[in-house]
């Protein structure tokens, strides 16, 4: 389930520079989950493995 939400964070991060490259219609959205992937991917970082 880890991997899978780090896999999740992953994606997230790296769509939202792709749309603003290709110009796709609502870029800025693209960007916010580009945030919300950052997060998930820093708090992923600092969750310990039980």
């Amino acid at each position: 389930m880890r991997r899978a939400i780090l896999i999740l964070g992953i994606c997230l991060f790296i769509a939202g520079p792709i749309a603003k490259i290709y110009h796709l219609n609502h870029g800025n959205s693209y960007m916010i989950a580009s945030g919300l992937g950052l997060i998930v991917i820093t708090a992923m970082a600092f969750v310990k493995k039980k």
